[in-house]
């Protein structure tokens, strides 16, 4: 990997207002050394998709001063969870953003909640979450904040697409094993033939 400010150079916008750092295995490391860097005050859009970034960098550049002026920040296909995104719901830094993309990472119905009970995030319009762990819980809190007319654009999973179930019922069907998958499927195929 480059280092951090050569990257800032080659990708800085000319405005110093957009930078795309995408794909650059930037890790914690790196996400810790930019929100340290001097040069990105101006930086109203960031984009640090495919980075292995966790929630060590995101806290890192959640609190970043140099970043106040964020108005996009794109953490795609990274390894942030609950925690770190509470630090962008919690961080006074953050308080610009209005579209934050999270798509592809670890946050769950806990990171959900924060970002639709955020004080700190009053003026976030987009929200991408599809490709994470958020359930029902999560998504009630979200669409609940989307209906209170802060969120204009909640991009999320549909929740009829997970299989799984909170009853109590026996799960005398339930499959565990591929021998159990083979004798469930021979059991369709014998109920199909009656």
């Amino acid at each position: 990997m480059a280092s951090v400010e050569y990257l800032i150079k080659q990708f800085l916008s000319e405005d110093k207002k957009i930078l795309d750092l995408s794909n650059q295995v930037l890790g914690d490391k790196g996400a810790v050394t930019l929100a340290k860097s001097k040069h990105l005050k101006r930086v109203k859009r960031l984009t640090l998709a495919n980075n292995n970034i966790s929630d060590e960098g995101a806290i890192a550049i959640a609190n970043s001063e140099k970043f106040r002026k964020l108005i996009e920040l794109d953490f795609y296909g990274n390894v942030i969870s609950d925690v770190g995104v509470k630090a962008i719901a919690e961080s006074p830094c953050m308080s610009n953003l209005k579209k934050l993309n999270l798509y592809g990472n670890l946050v769950e119905d806990e990171g959900a909640i924060a970002i639709a009970e955020s004080k700190t995030l009053s003026k976030l319009r987009y929200l991408f979450l599809t490709s994470n762990r958020v359930r029902k819980q999560g998504m009630d809190a979200l669409k609940e904040a989307k209906c209170g007319t802060r969120l204009c654009h909640l991009h999320l999973d549909n929740l009829d697409e997970f299989i799984y179930q909170d009853d109590d019922e026996d799960d005398d069907d339930q499959i565990s094993s591929w021998d159990d998958l083979e004798q469930q499927a021979i059991e369709n195929v014998n109920d199909d033939d009656d």
